[in-house]
């Protein structure tokens, strides 16, 4: 039996509209600004929380866990990735972030 690793991207997208940004490793994640906990350091989007992107300020409404049906082997070959922040990497399963403006 194969074991496979989690490799997740995370979506940033508006309830209603079109997507905001993907977000595939630390470096990107860190551009939401997301306040780190005192006692381990650690970073948590929760509902009703406010992140920032861009200068932008959204409240968190919803967040799923999607597991996709087969790894996503991302790279470089046809242009960029303009959503995401830094380059991409290979993905099989998705954190939806859902926000509204605050």
């Amino acid at each position: 039996m194969k074991v496979e690793q989690l490799q997740v991207r995370i979506l940033l997208q508006p309830v209603q509209g079109a997507t905001i940004a993907y977000f595939y490793n630390r470096e990107s994640f860190d551009l939401l600004n997301i306040e780190r906990n005192n006692f381990d350091k650690s970073q948590l989007i929760e509902i009703g929380n406010t992140i920032e992107f861009e200068g932008e300020k959204y409240v968190v409404k919803n967040i799923n866990f999607k597991m996709e049906q087969e790894l996503y082997v991302l790279d470089n070959s046809v242009g960029i990735n303009m959503h995401s922040p830094t380059d991409p990497s290979d993905y099989n399963c998705q954190i939806g972030v859902f926000v509204d403006n605050s």
